[in-house]
């Protein structure tokens, strides 16, 4: 897939923009906050309509506007050229694809991905575990469509239990009808998690040693509540719950850890290991979407190819490969490479070549 022209109309800092990004790698280079990534997070919104930088609408719309719109124009493999136009709103996301509405973001899962790799991401390693609960999201609902439907079924059952246990008048029977909503997208969510994770770990193993990265990383799946166990544990959680006023247990609570040498890396890894870490776990994940994806993935490098010393940019353009467009930024060019290049400054984009 290649994204060949991104549109914006009062999406973050840009009042308007119009990049023309048909090229196999396109560099948007400047200074921070001049709009390189706000770019390439609507690029973005193609995959799930959801941005990879946060799980709010309210940012994305520029200060003093009501919505956000953003169009991203994509040809898949050369045969199929098509628009998608996304409308952003408090509380509301819609979408058209060649002008027809979208009736469920589902309709775009696996048709348009993307896999974003961001200086950001080192908060896998050293961040809270909703950190990497979201990355995890994100990572599946990219191929997963029931995955994603599950995610968001049982979110608004979540908080509509929560909201039941604040208002102090919350009945067992109350409380069951949104267990038993919960509970099968809840097993959805566990077992896909597991599954993938698994995948994930052999993948990152795999990647570690073609890149030369740190043949010690792994990955693991932690679960708070097994699927199994997970009615019966609301039940039996529901005095608890009234008095914390919240759902204490769930694939809400879940995590997974990441080690180096069989110790959490948080702990145990150097900060450049960190990072080596969190990129194989990215690479990982493109392998993996990669391989359920119709089309081979765009990847969106936000400010991540300038810290790589030249043997692991190497590496990392091996494990690439030529198969999928890139969008990148950062406050200096590549070394190498051909590229497309763009210089941003107050939302601006002028190119170079």
């Amino acid at each position: 897939m290649r994204i060949t022209r991104v549109r914006t109309a009062d999406f973050r800092n840009l009042a308007f923009a119009d990049v023309d990004t048909n090229a196999p790698r396109v560099f948007l280079v400047g200074q921070n906050g001049q709009g390189k990534t706000n770019l390439i997070e609507a690029a973005g919104l193609v995959t799930t309509l959801r941005s990879f930088r946060t799980t709010e609408i309210e940012p994305l719309v520029r200060t003093g506007t009501t919505e956000a719109k953003v169009r991203i124009d994509v040809e898949i493999q050369r045969k199929e050229n098509c628009s998608v136009e996304v409308t952003l709103m408090k509380g509301s996301r819609r979408a058209t694809i060649d002008g027809n509405p979208t009736k469920s973001a589902s309709e775009l899962i696996g048709r348009f991905p993307t896999v974003a790799f961001c200086s950001e991401d080192l908060r896998l390693v050293r961040g809270s575990p909703s950190n990497r609960r979201r990355w995890l999201d994100l990572a599946l609902s990219a191929t997963d469509a029931d995955y994603l439907m599950a995610a968001r079924g049982y979110a608004k059952a979540l908080e509509g239990r929560n909201l039941l246990l604040r208002s102090g008048r919350a009945t067992d029977a109350e409380l069951e009808a949104f267990e038993r909503t919960m509970l099968p997208l809840a097993c959805t969510l566990v077992r896909t998690r597991r599954s993938a994770l698994l995948e994930l770990n052999v993948s990152l193993n795999e990647v570690c040693e073609v890149a030369g990265f740190s043949a010690l990383g792994s990955i693991a799946y932690e679960h708070n509540i097994e699927e199994d166990a997970l009615a019966e544990n609301w039940s039996l959680s529901r005095g608890v719950d009234r008095a914390t006023e919240t759902t204490r247990h769930g694939p809400h609570r879940d995590d997974f850890a990441i080690r180096f040498s069989g110790q959490p890396a948080a702990d145990y890894a150097s900060e450049g290991q960190q990072r080596l870490l969190v990129l194989a776990l990215c690479l990982a994940q493109l392998r993996r979407t990669t391989q359920r994806a119709s089309t081979p993935p765009v990847i969106l490098a936000d400010d991540v190819l300038g810290e790589l010393d030249g043997e692991r940019r190497t590496a990392f353009w091996a494990c690439v490969g030529e198969k999928h467009q890139i969008l990148a930024t950062g406050t200096t060019l590549p070394a190498k490479g051909e590229w497309r290049v763009y210089n941003v400054d107050k939302g601006q984009y002028t190119g170079t070549k």
